[in-house]
């Protein structure tokens, strides 16, 4: 176990080392859980060719594990706060790789569904451990780009998850594509029992010291609150489109292979991380020299997300390499927007210890929206046989997130009742 400060007052007082080392298991956590998702985008066309499932039902099949993920953002997230990232983060990560290990053998369509659905469960508190990761370990002047580089591990583990998915099921088959998976996430798993911190003060103050029930009708009265979540909404509706469609959107746009549809996805994707770390260090750059307090970093989140509506232009491009350009620079800008957002939170939010439980009820509304995504794309495929619609409406969204978080949040968000005399 790596040794551990003698005292402390926040987690930036940990050593290099450990604080660096957790920032790269929670980023690679990101990226499994992400490349477990992709994995089913890829393998789609077998799964629904091996079930008989029409455009509209592999919509419904495609977001099946929304359905408990969104459902269990808040209380998995309240279990957080009160249980401890060391906890809950190696149980999470084992539950949902044992869903994808379980899907492996799914054989017939509730079945296979049911999988998904407990992956959902497992995969519920992952975002708000991450960002509960990154502000507790965080130096304030690296937070924003700490938080974008975890949720780089989207774009990271989209395009792993797309290519390695590709080649193994053209290989072994969808099946044993899914329980290779879920092997690697079993091993993250033993990595983060035996090296995050157990039993000491400084996991103590993560979890039970600090631990108190948020107040949500004293969240929901905030403008503050509201101009974090819609612009968390919006984006992750781009988000789940994309994670859920992207190979397949690909393929049948430019007539791809499946091998093809896997690496373009790649491309998207690993070129979307390299420009979203860029873009996570110059927003920080722009709050430099400001109080985060009065939410001067919303500015970088509408910059972001307006620039992300560019994905409105996809049914433009005529050749898989233009798409390809436009996607990175709109997924970039997503997941900075995004990054940026859920820093933005952490800035405003006056109770610490309730960050897991606020980013959990943040993300029960975005999910919600998410799981539209998904599904409204299958009917609109079904009903118009292109993808044009499925993109006007993305931007549209997306333009809808930047204007509310330029206006809304300038003040500190409180998450307990205010208790008068």
């Amino acid at each position: 176990m790596p040794a551990l400060p003698s005292s402390y007052t926040s987690g930036a007082d940990a050593s290099r080392r450990l604080r660096f080392t957790i920032y790269a298991l929670t980023i690679i956590m990101c990226v499994i859980c992400y490349g477990d998702r992709a994995a089913l985008s890829v393998a789609m066309p077998r799964v629904a060719k091996e079930f008989g499932l029409s455009p509209s039902e592999t919509g419904w099949v495609l977001s099946s594990f929304l359905w408990s993920y969104f459902f269990l953002n808040l209380p998995s997230a309240i279990t957080l706060d009160r249980v401890g990232t060391r906890l809950v983060g190696a149980a999470a990560v084992t539950l949902w790789s044992l869903a994808m290990i379980f899907g492996s053998i799914a054989t017939t369509v509730p079945a296979f569904i049911a999988t998904r659905i407990l992956l959902g469960v497992g995969e519920s508190p992952t975002f708000a451990l991450g960002n509960k990761v990154m502000r507790y370990w965080a130096r304030p002047g690296e937070r924003g780009l700490m938080m974008t580089a975890f949720i780089c591990g989207i774009p990271i583990g989209l395009a792993t998850g797309a290519v390695a998915s590709a080649w193994l099921v053209e290989t072994f088959g969808w099946r044993s594509t899914f329980s290779i998976l879920g092997a690697l996430g079993l091993m993250w798993s033993l990595a983060w029992l035996w090296i995050y911190p157990s039993k000491s003060a400084l996991q103590m103050s993560d979890t039970r010291d600090a631990f108190a029930l948020i107040s949500i009708p004293t969240l929901f009265r905030s403008r503050d609150f509201w101009g974090i979540v819609i612009p968390q909404c919006c984006g992750n509706y781009a988000n789940f489109l994309l994670m859920s469609w992207l190979p397949t959107i690909l393929r049948d746009t430019f007539h791809l292979s499946l091998m093809q549809s896997g690496l373009y996805t790649a491309y998207c994707y690993l070129g979307a991380t390299m420009l979203s770390l860029a873009l996570g260090k110059l927003g920080e750059r722009s709050v430099r020299n400001t109080e985060a307090a009065t939410g001067t970093r919303r500015h970088a989140v509408s910059f972001f997300l307006a620039m992300a509506s560019m994905l409105g232009a996809f049914p433009l491009c005529h050749s898989p390499l233009a798409a390809t350009a436009l996607l990175i620079v709109a997924i970039a800008c997503v997941t900075a927007g995004t990054g940026a957002n859920m820093a933005l939170l952490a800035d405003l939010l006056v109770e610490r210890g309730s960050l897991g439980s606020v980013t959990g009820l943040t993300l029960t509304f975005s999910n919600g929206l998410g799981i539209a995504a998904p599904v409204l794309t299958g009917y609109l495929l079904q009903a118009t046989g292109n993808f044009h619609a499925v993109f006007y409406i993305a931007a549209f969204i997306i333009l809808v997130g930047s204007v509310a978080v330029f206006l809304m949040p300038r003040r500190h968000i409180h998450a307990h009742r205010a208790i008068t005399s």
